[in-house]
Parts: C-alpha cells; structure tokens; sequence
C-alpha cells in the first residue's frame, strides 16, 4: 500500500475549516445579533418604570405642598436617574468614570431623603379616645401605615392630582383645576392641626390599587364619633365618595356637621367610587349593619349620603336592604334612573325622606339630568325635596361646605 501524502491531508483540513468558518460567522453574527435586540427590548422594557418613577418623582417635587412630599419626589427623581444613566450610559465612556461617585454620593441621599418621610409616616391610630379610627368590616383588614400612598401625605397627592387632571377630564379645565386646589389646600391645613386626623393617614392606596387592576374591595371604614353627646343614640349619616376615593379632606367637612348637629360619620371606602361594581352595594349594606351593632347610634336615624358618582352606591343599597336606611341624600349625583321604579326602592318609600343639593352650574351632571330624576321619584310618591345653588359648579362640598352642611343639618333635625 503506498504511503499517503501528508501535505495532501493538510490540504483536506484547510479546506475543511475554510467551509466551515463562514458559517460560524455567520452563526455567530446571527447570535450577537439577536443578543443586541434582545438587550435593546430589555432596556426599553426596563426604561418604562424608570421613566415612569422619573415622571412622578418630578411631579411630587414640583407640586407638592409638604416638605414629605418633596423629600419623596426628590429621591424618586435621584433614583430613577441614576438607573436611567446605569441602563442607557453604561458603555459610555463618561458614564463609566463617574458611575462610582455618582453612587457613592447620590445613592445615600435618595435613601435618606425617603427614610425621613418612612419614619414619620402617620401610624392610622386617629383620635386617642377612638372617636375617630380606621374599621374594616369583620376587623378583616389592617391599615397599611407604610404603603408608598400613606408615606406620601394626601394633600400632596390631591395636589398632584389636580394638577395633571385638566390633561384627561374634559370637564376640567386649568382654571377650574386652580380653584379647586385653592378650595381644597385650605382644608387640609385645617385638619392636618387635628392631632386626630394628622394621625389618621391616608387610604388613598385603595383607590390606586382599582386604577391597576389591584385588589380594592378591602371592607375599610372611616369612623367619626363627635367627643360630647347627651345621647346615648345617635343619628348616623354614611358618606359614600365619588369617584377619586375616600379623601379625608371629605370626611374632615362632614365631622364638622357630626359636631354642630351630634351625630355618627360613618364612611366606606371603594376604591376609585365606582359604586356600581360588583361588591359595592354589598359593603354599604355589610358596613351599616356593622355599624348598628359596635357604635352607639340609632338604626331608626340611618341616613345615606352619596357624593356625585357615590349617589349609585345609595340608590343600589337602598334596593339590596330598603329597610335599613331612613333617608337619602343625593349631592351632586350620578342618577341611575332606572332602579327608582323597581319594587325595592319603592318599598317603604313614603317613610323615606330624599334630599337632593346641586349645583346650577355643574357641567360633568347638568341640572336637567337631577331635575328629571326629582321628577320621576315625585311621580313614584316620594317625598323629595330638591336644592340648587344656582352659581355653583360639581364641587359644592368644597365650594359650598358650610352652607351643604347646614342645609344636610336642617333637613336631618327636621326628621
């Protein structure tokens, strides 16, 4: 047999790999191709909520009313840029000679700047003597004293809120948006020199949780119980709020009526105050049986106010329980007509006394839409009575407090 050629074996491998290495490059320029989109998508994905954190840290620095509320948005702003920078920048070659200082020196003051707030978080205790508390249905629920949204003070989240509202409420422009931070700023100074509100908190967070499709129906109830009475059962009016949630600017408005009149505040919360929902009409019902058990108020005095998108909750309670409630009051309402026909509602209504306040000027519920519902539950034999403030906008509880007040006073004395 003859002896193989060595050359000619070498000359085969040479040719081997020279087949062969262009489709590793081209295997590999596939990979590092699809590596860089994929890490491309991976720093859009990331860069939504470090945008999203930059935007309401921003928006807290700028608008907020408290130095808590700034101190947040501040160390929301640091934050978020340092990972903007650290998501962005991290080839660049600047980025990689200062990336050390700028976390050794502004890491430390973001953390600081949102311990502070963190440890001074109001703890939801309220008034000492319990006259004003948190409740959940069933002693099922706690409040959540360092969730971001009891951290952050309401009034700067109202602020904030009112600020970026003009944006997507076709009904509120930047004016208006102006004077409703001016109505409600004086409020919140007002209630915050209460050491029991001012320890109260805030359960805001459970409106937020509905906007992003989080769990809301926790069972929460505010409770206000005025300190002297010579009663030993008081009348008691449940508030449902509209749509924004359960602010305490609200029920600080209503405490002042439970003082001058004596009686009970009783307040459940439903996320965003969209009372239609599935569990609404069912907490309202669960909270005034509950409340007629623990708290010394009279079941024969149970009257249901509803705030504009809260008058749903009150008709709809009335028709899950007709016998529970004495009287309504409609202020600034959503009206769903439709239920003041059925059997439920009209059940008992002639012993069931109806208040509607509006506002003459209200664009969002115009005052035909109130009327026509006065009307129809006139035409039912309800006994109705109907007031317009005629230069008045959808904000009466705000704009009008005193005189809302004293009007729900009057008519509840008249029972």
């Amino acid at each position: 047999m003859a002896d193989q050629d060595p050359g000619n074996g070498t000359q085969v491998a040479a040719q081997t790999e020279d087949c062969v290495r262009p489709a590793a490059r081209a295997s590999f320029g596939a990979w590092s191709f699809a590596t860089k989109i994929l890490l491309r998508l991976l720093r859009i994905l990331s860069g939504v909520p470090i945008v999203s954190l930059l935007v309401c840290g921003l928006l807290f620095l700028v608008f907020s009313k408290t130095l808590k509320g700034r101190s947040v948005g501040l160390s929301g702003s640091i934050l978020a840029g340092l990972l903007y920078c650290s998501i962005g920048y991290w080839n660049r070659n600047w980025f990689k000679r200062l990336k050390r200082r700028l976390y050794v020196a502004l890491l430390p003051i973001s953390l600081v700047l949102f311990l502070v707030p963190l440890i001074l978080a109001p703890d939801g205790a309220g008034a000492k003597d319990g006259h004003l508390r948190h409740c959940f249905v069933d002693g099922n629920g706690a409040f959540a004293r360092y969730s971001l949204w009891n951290i952050i003070p309401e009034v700067d989240q109202v602020a904030v809120g009112m600020n970026v509202l003009p944006l997507g409420d076709p009904y509120v422009d930047f004016d208006k948006a102006k004077r409703m931070r001016s109505l409600t700023a004086p409020i919140y100074e007002e209630l915050e020199r209460d050491a029991g509100f001012g320890s109260l908190g805030s359960v805001m967070g459970m409106a937020y949780s509905e906007l992003f499709r989080g769990e809301f129906r926790t069972g929460h109830y505010y409770v206000f119980l005025p300190r002297a009475s010579e009663r030993k059962q008081l009348p008691c009016l449940m508030y449902l709020h509209g749509m924004g949630g359960n602010r305490k600017s609200h029920l600080w408005v209503l405490s002042k009526l439970a003082t001058k009149m004596q009686c009970a505040i009783v307040a459940p919360t439903f996320g965003l105050g969209n009372w239609d929902q599935a569990g609404g009409a069912e907490l309202i019902v669960d909270v005034a049986r509950e409340a007629i058990k623990t708290l010394p108020i009279d079941p024969e005095r149970l009257f249901l106010l509803g705030y504009s998108n809260g008058a749903k909750g009150v008709t709809r309670a009335v028709v899950k329980a007709p016998e529970l409630f004495h009287g309504l009051i409609y202020l600034s309402p959503v009206t769903e007509d439709e239920f003041f026909s059925s059997r439920e509602f009209l059940l008992d209504h002639k012993s069931r006394r109806i208040l509607f306040l509006h506002g003459g000027q209200d664009k969002r519920i115009p005052q035909e839409f109130v009327s026509s519902a006065v009307a129809l539950l006139r035409h039912h034999g309800c006994n109705v009575q109907l007031k317009v403030f005629d230069d008045e906008d959808h904000y009466l509880i705000l704009s009008q407090r005193e005189a809302v007040t004293d009007d729900i006073i009057e008519w509840m004395a008249a029972d």
